[in-house]
């Protein structure tokens, strides 16, 4: 039986008969119903009456098994472990049935008495593959361990947990959410008898209002429409699309990944995302995007072949300039996410690094244990249990923070006081970090240079910059009065930068470090129009007579980080500053799709300018260096091209010329294999102008 949270959707039918009143029924007509209403998927029903033909008939084992079979599979954990214990002996009957006991008993809180049968059962344990068997009791008994300890430490005091209301939660499943601010909440419900997404909104008192469903969404005919992420600019949406295949109820076995985008007010048609994406007979599910620069990361779950158990995370990539779904073929997370069990709900934290993702196949206190790592795509660090109150005997999964950081949601099948009294459908919670977060932000204007007036829309985006002095995306604004205000972290470094048509794009970098004292930083940017100094009006500026097509660097416009103190955790707005604006400095770059040689060897072809060729992209860049010592090793590979893209204010630095497809095939494992180019694809040429890209 396929397990229902690791397919995100259940929606298992609880129109349960009442048992009691039917004690004259006699233990074969307590199986005959049993087994009718199993094969209607009714297992919460057909439990109750194998259990009932069992109290009649205690010598028939089976009906005890057949009634825990049921109860786990509906989670119902207490009544599971209450009638397995009947049979917890007998696993030459009922293969495993001793270990499966144990985990009813871990996932019931029971964590001394699973302790215990673990124990016994592995010492009873004789199957050929007694080691495997045995380290994976040893990790379930470290999850009993580290149940001890968190008992012993108590909950995170820092974290305030809260069982939403029943405005969003109902006696169906709730799941996905998806914050798409403080105040407005998107997720998943089969409260209509099939998953859609709903959206509810918080108001001034701090209630979450009647939950509804999305306007202007396509509309989903039959399937079930759930699990979603938006890109950071909210123009395209990722969810899953799933299928139930059983005869009645909803345990869904299949699910694939669709996209929407945005245009205007409504949303497109959902496309469905390439077959080596969507693979057949395997579940492709839980998308989350995240946004690096010009590439996009999709992080998933699969149980897709070359996996490392069942439920695997991996992640693709494609470029955000394109509108294309050309997205690379899936990598698997690797080892230090992934193990023999089952990983679900990705979520990467674009502030602190860190991806959080649900397991069981790791060091748990139940089932699912919610887990992070910092790194991104697959270079992860050791992961780390979040611990409690957000992890549970229970499953937890679904971890998300809310925009501004000061909490997120989970989602969780535990019981909770009086609002939830089983364990049989998840719930969405809220948490909130108690002691008060200390938002630091990055504000300032923007002016034209010319004129010294705040310019209106105007975009605004905020790049987290490296050691390296690569910036990774994490943020862009239209602003229509000038200003910009993001939220940013301490110890970090960042760039700013703004762009308008007609104006030449304004950036500065600053740095957070070392100011504990503040939490405002920012200055004025200052963008000077196209045409300043002789040039043409409409267009960009004239140097000894010759049109750049575009600057080659973007001036830094403030020399000072602003910095105002903070009191009582309040971030008074600081008063507009307008340092010294300074010197102009003019570079030219080089043309668009240009095929003139910008690096030359001895050993390098001439450039193709007609017909069909390829290039190889290794890296895009809002500024290139040439000398710059990432480059050293495919230098004497093929001549370095820089192709400008004016429509993203980036450089693309491609390997050229490839008469053919398989020279450019041939060269692209080793270029991928160097450090910053993993994500190098290829090209194709007609004439000169730039076609379709190839990414294997």
């Amino acid at each position: 039986m396929k397990n229902p949270v690791i397919l995100s959707i259940i929606a298992i039918a609880l129109l349960a008969f009442n048992v009691q009143g039917q004690d004259n029924l006699s233990w074969k007509k307590h199986v005959k119903l049993a087994d009718e209403l199993y094969a209607k998927a009714q297992y919460a029903d057909a439990g109750e009456h194998y259990r009932a033909a069992f109290k009649q008939k205690t010598k028939k084992k089976e009906l005890a098994y057949k009634a825990g079979e049921c109860f786990f599979t509906i989670r119902d954990y207490r009544n599971a472990a209450e009638v397995w214990k009947n049979v917890k002996d007998d696993n030459a009957t009922y293969p495993l049935i001793g270990l499966r006991y144990a985990r009813a008993l871990k996932q019931n809180g029971e964590h001394e008495a699973a302790s215990s049968e673990f124990v016994k059962f592995l010492g009873n344990y004789n199957g050929t593959d007694k080691v495997a068997m045995s380290q994976t009791v040893q990790t379930e008994l470290r999850g009993c361990e580290l149940a001890a300890q968190f008992t012993m430490k108590g909950d995170d005091p820092n974290i305030v947990l809260e069982h939403l209301s029943s405005n969003i939660n109902t006696p169906e499943t709730e799941f996905g959410p998806i914050p798409f601010s403080d105040e407005a909440l998107y997720f998943s419900s089969t409260m209509a008898k099939r998953a859609e997404i709903y959206r509810t909104i918080k108001s001034s008192g701090g209630d979450w209002g009647k939950a509804q469903p999305i306007d202007n969404f396509p509309v989903i005919a039959g399937d079930h429409f759930c699990n979603g992420s938006l890109t950071p600019d909210n123009s395209r949406f990722y969810f899953t699309i799933c299928k139930s295949e059983e005869k009645w109820g909803g345990l869904t076995t299949h699910c694939e990944i669709y996209v929407t985008r945005r245009v205007g007010k409504t949303w497109t048609s959902p496309e469905r995302l390439p077959d080596y994406i969507n693979e057949k007979n395997v579940s492709t599910t839980q998308p989350n995007v995240m946004q690096d620069g010009n590439t996009e990361i999709l992080y998933f779950s699969s149980n897709r072949n070359g996996g490392m158990g069942g439920m695997d995370i991996w992640y693709t990539t494609r470029e955000i300039s394109s509108n294309a779904n050309d997205f690379t073929l899936p990598i698997n997370a690797g080892s230090r996410i992934n193990t023999k069990g089952d990983e679900i709900t990705p979520f990467y934290d674009k502030i602190e690094g860190n991806l959080y993702f649900s397991s069981n196949g790791a060091v748990s206190i139940g089932g699912f244990d919610i887990f992070k790592t910092k790194g991104a795509k697959s270079q992860w660090q050791t992961a780390e249990n979040i611990g409690t109150p957000l992890n549970s005997p229970a499953d937890d999964f679904s971890f998300v923070k809310t925009p501004s950081g000061r909490g997120g949601f989970v989602v969780s099948n535990r019981s909770y006081g009086m609002n939830k009294v089983n364990t049989t459908d998840e719930d969405i919670f809220g948490f909130t970090y108690e002691t008060p977060v200390v938002q630091y932000a990055a504000r300032g204007e923007v002016f034209s240079k010319a004129s010294r007036e705040m310019l209106e829309d105007v975009e605004v985006a905020i790049y987290e910059v490296d050691d390296r002095g690569q910036r990774r995306f994490l943020k862009k604004i239209v602003s229509n009065n000038g200003q910009y205000d993001f939220v940013v972290e301490p110890s970090r470094k960042y760039a700013l930068e703004a762009s308008k048509d007609g104006f030449f794009p304004a950036s500065y970098n600053f740095d957070s470090n070392d100011f504990a004292n503040y939490t405002d930083f920012g200055a004025p940017l200052y963008m000077e129009p196209y045409g300043v100094g002789g040039g043409d009006e409409d267009g960009p500026m004239k140097e000894d007579g010759k049109k750049l097509a575009e600057k080659d660097a973007v001036k830094e416009v403030a020399k000072e980080t602003v910095k105002v103190a903070v009191t009582n955790n309040e971030t008074p707005m600081k008063e507009a500053m307008k340092p010294e604006a300074p010197k102009k400095e003019v570079a030219k770059p080089e043309a668009a799709n240009t095929t003139k040689a910008k690096t030359t060897s001895p050993n390098m072809a001439a450039p193709i300018t007609s017909g069909t060729y390829y290039k190889i992209q290794i890296i895009a860049l809002k500024n290139v260096d040439m000398g710059h010592s990432r480059f050293a090793n495919v230098k004497n590979m093929r001549r370095i091209d820089k192709e400008f893209f004016a429509d993203r204010k980036l450089y693309r630095v491609m390997l050229a010329d490839y008469a053919t497809l398989e020279e450019a095939q041939a060269d692209l494992p080793a270029v991928r294999s160097l450090k910053d180019f993993g994500d190098a694809f290829i090209v194709e040429y007609k004439n000169g102008e730039r076609g379709e890209t190839i990414t294997q």
